[in-house]
């Protein structure tokens, strides 16, 4: 019950939130911003570990700073300006442009939707795909959930770059199954996703393991310390604007629902700081890992189904990540009171 308090507020702005979808655009438009942000809070639960590891380190003043001021870049820039962006980039027009056909020209912004669809979700598939595998073909992972599974991919782990030949593979065999007029275009925006995501997690890593950042971040403090968060935030907070094209494509439902999700980061990083939560719900990360993994193969599957005129139903996908998470929570809260060694 002493969790609970650090999430009244948030859910306070969920709740007033998701009453005001729901008179203005009905019930179902209320459920997919429900989805949304279940799963925006399910895809940051590993941005808020990193958060707190690295807070430990830092002076009760940088801890307030980075609290109040630090977040807002990756938290509202991301999410609000990203979905918008994608949009503008993949359809070939201004932002000013692709917010006002969002917002005034419904038509107009399906269209654009229809044309940038297959790079979006290619460019977001590849990159969501690139977090799972980097995540589990890790031969350090030592702590596993699904263990038979999860023991296999982290022996895997030891063959280098194992995991960008798998996705390009996957990339080339979803190309291979395309028109020709669309596989260039898929092939390119697949590509920038994984080698964005290599990129963002390569810089992250070059400032050294959890302890090593922390050390630098507390000796060096002010402006070195903001930006390797401000990085580091700005790339775990992409995971969930791309996911969210694969629940709907409505721009309104998706600022809605990422803005409410993002209110949740503070409060689990401070939970998480605080209370040493993560020491007891050990497999909460390894679910929001699956359910990005699972986002992402539905994604690039996606682009398939579209030219067979097939759509799976977005509660269906978002169900399957927060099903994932309530899985791993459960399974977190059974092992509570055995010694770590033994899981």
């Amino acid at each position: 019950m002493r969790y609970l308090r650090y999430l009244l507020i948030p859910l306070a702005c969920c709740a007033g939130g998701l009453a005001i979808v729901f008179g203005l655009q009905g019930l179902e438009a209320a459920w997919i911003t429900l989805v949304l942000l279940l799963l925006e809070i399910s895809l940051s639960f590993d941005n808020a570990v990193v958060n707190a590891r690295v807070l430990d380190q830092l002076s009760p003043g940088q801890q307030r700073f980075f609290l109040t001021w630090g977040l807002v870049i990756p938290v509202f820039g991301v999410r609000f300006a990203g979905p918008l962006v994608m949009v503008s980039l993949a359809g070939g027009v201004g932002m000013g442009e692709a917010l006002e056909a969002a917002l005034r020209q419904p038509a107009r912004y399906r269209a654009l939707l229809e044309l940038a669809e297959p790079r979006i979700l290619a460019f977001g598939g590849m990159f969501l795909l690139m977090v799972f595998l980097r995540y589990f073909f890790d031969e350090a992972k030592t702590l596993h959930w699904v263990r038979p599974l999860e023991r296999r991919l982290s022996a895997a782990g030891r063959i280098e770059a194992l995991e960008v030949a798998l996705a390009l593979s996957l990339l080339l065999i979803l190309a291979a199954m395309l028109p020709a007029e669309l596989r260039a275009e898929v092939m390119i925006s697949g590509v920038i996703g994984l080698v964005l995501q290599l990129l963002s997690t390569s810089l992250a890593q070059a400032f050294g393991d959890e302890e090593q950042a922390g050390a630098r971040l507390a000796a060096g403090g002010g402006l070195v310390s903001l930006l390797y968060l401000e990085l580091l935030d700005a790339s775990f907070s992409l995971d969930g604007t791309i996911g969210a094209f694969a629940i709907t494509q409505n721009l309104g439902l998706i600022l809605t629902g990422l803005g409410l999700g993002a209110l949740f980061i503070r409060s689990l990083t401070l939970m998480l700081s605080r209370e040493k939560a993560l020491d007891q719900l050990v497999y909460l990360e390894h679910g929001a890992h699956y359910a990005i993994g699972s986002l992402g193969l539905l994604m690039l599957s996606g682009i398939v189904l579209a030219q067979h005129h097939l759509h799976l139903p977005e509660w269906v996908t978002g169900l399957i990540g927060i099903v994932l998470l309530l899985l791993s929570l459960a399974d977190s809260l059974r092992q509570r009171g055995f010694p770590r060694h033994s899981r």
